[in-house]
């Protein structure tokens, strides 16, 4: 190569130059009111997540048919991180197949709070082409969820035991306290890694937080906090940027 095809390469360069690599995209579903997570989230990701992520939301009306209807659902296609904020809800037949084609590819998932009860109706009548997806607790977040102690008990949070050095507890703040109420999930299923547990007066301390692999070997992190009250201690905030890092970060 002449110097002159040298120079005429390196000025090239100079002028269009090499681009940027592609950032990870985050769609994150939002449908429940009891958390008002269509406020704490959005703000969340604009504070924490911008820089480096790219990311979207779908959402859901909080009452009438059209909590079941999930606005702009191809977004999940999207998705190199699914971030559920879902509170039983049954999804079109299509945008469930959307969550689930999200699942079979080994893409990650991040659920917070609801979404271990995500996507199973209670005493709502189940509408014409919506569907559910009962065993979503357990194949997706790992988890085994079966209700909460009652509201207004302090709930104290520190790190499981060994798992303190654990990269989504970096630089997490502990222990800490929440105003949410503690959901029972014990016991985990074994494949279930938990990484913090909470406890609250006269009751065994149940996990708050831990990672799981689905049957495609995607990654997942689960933790029932989530209350609007925890995004403003910094420790949960972290936990969740920690979280996201992992959760896209290939082993």
């Amino acid at each position: 190569m002449t110097i002159i095809q040298r120079l005429s390469i390196l000025l090239l360069s100079l002028y269009f130059p090499v681009s940027a690599k592609p950032r990870k995209n985050i769609t994150f579903l939002v449908a429940e009111r009891e958390y008002k997570t269509a406020e704490t989230l959005p703000r969340f990701a604009k504070q924490n997540l911008g820089n480096k992520f790219s990311f979207q939301f779908c959402n859901a009306f909080n009452e009438g048919d059209k909590r079941n209807i999930l606005s702009t659902p191809l977004d999940i296609r999207k998705a190199d991180l699914l971030f559920v904020s879902v509170r039983r809800r049954a999804f079109r037949g299509k945008t469930m197949q959307l969550i689930h084609s999200h699942i079979t590819k080994g893409k990650a998932v991040l659920g917070i709070r609801t979404a271990s009860h995500a996507f199973q109706l209670r005493k709502e009548k189940l509408q014409e082409g919506h569907q559910e997806w009962p065993e979503w607790d357990r194949e997706v977040m790992g988890g085994n969820y079966h209700g909460h102690h009652g509201k207004g008990l302090i709930c104290n949070i520190k790190d499981f035991s060994s798992t303190e050095n654990h990269p989504i507890l970096h630089n997490v703040k502990l222990p800490f306290t929440t105003p949410a109420s503690l959901y029972r999930n014990s016991p985990l299923p074994e494949t279930s890694k938990p990484l913090l547990i909470g406890s609250v007066k006269e009751f065994p301390p149940e996990p708050v937080a831990w990672i799981y692999r689905t049957s495609s070997k995607g990654k997942v992190f689960y933790t029932s906090l989530g209350h609007e009250e925890d995004f403003k201690n910094p420790a949960f905030n972290q936990l969740l940027i920690n979280a996201i890092n992992w959760c896209l970060t290939k082993d």
